[in-house]
């Protein structure tokens, strides 16, 4: 029932007291970590430790490397990386469906507008214009067009002011901008209702009409994965 107790090794009880640092607030975000030599100094482990561990922590997403004559590690700022990271390996391993990522997009984009309603700056507001009038301007890539759907998705999970939101959300909209790069282009139909449907987000978000922003929403997401699910279709066929 159960195993031998494991001694930590080395670099474990570094990245142990790395880790408290950072969470204790005694490290900040870009604050540059001491020189190996002197981490090897001061926690008196070898070199070979001193390494594994900080590859621990980038690999955690707790530290960036910088190249050059002002580079090292630095703590960096958390973001969405890891989560991006894991449900991108959960995607390859055949473990999450593209029905399973409208499912949580469904519960978890509606909410974020309708908190954005309800705390979105003014500067919130023009990032979120700008990003539709670049949206509409003619000779764009299909990539670029993911890209700015994807920004314009991320913009009103931050002005939901919820980090976590916007997190997740920033992980999902990912994981759909790789998913649409696979899939058959939409009709120039579809992309003018992609169009018409962000616009109605932005203005109840800037009517601060949470209901209308929720619906909005809602609507949007469940007609884009209606549009894509017979292109799908007539491509596996075709």
């Amino acid at each position: 029932m159960f195993g031998a107790v494991r001694t930590p090794r080395v670099y474990e009880h570094i990245v142990a007291q790395i880790e408290r640092a950072i969470y204790e607030g005694r490290l900040a975000c870009r604050d540059k970590l001491p020189p190996e030599r002197q981490l090897v100094r001061e926690f008196g482990a070898s070199r070979v430790a001193v390494r594994e561990a900080l590859r621990a922590l980038e690999h955690r997403g707790l530290v960036e490397v910088r190249q050059g004559s002002a580079g090292g590690y630095f703590i960096r700022e958390v973001d969405a990386t890891p989560v991006v990271r894991d449900l991108s390996t959960l995607f390859r391993l055949g473990r999450v469906s593209p029905a399973q990522l409208a499912e949580a997009r469904l519960l978890l984009e509606p909410e974020s507008a309708r908190l954005a309603a309800a705390r979105v700056s003014d500067h919130e507001l023009k990032l979120l214009g700008e990003c539709l009038e670049a949206r509409t301007q003619v000779g764009l890539t299909s990539r670029r067009r993911r890209g700015l759907d994807a920004e314009f998705h991320r913009l009103v999970a931050a002005a939901a002011r919820n980090p976590i939101h916007a997190a997740v959300t920033h992980a999902l909209t990912t994981l759909e901008v790789k998913l649409s790069a696979q899939r058959p282009e939409l009709t120039a139909e579809d992309d003018a209702e992609i169009i018409a449907a962000h616009l109605a987000i932005h203005d109840a978000i800037a009517r601060r009409d949470p209901d209308a922003a929720r619906g909005a929403m809602h609507a949007h997401i469940l007609d884009v994965e209606r549009r894509l699910e017979p292109a799908i279709i007539a491509h596996a066929a075709s």
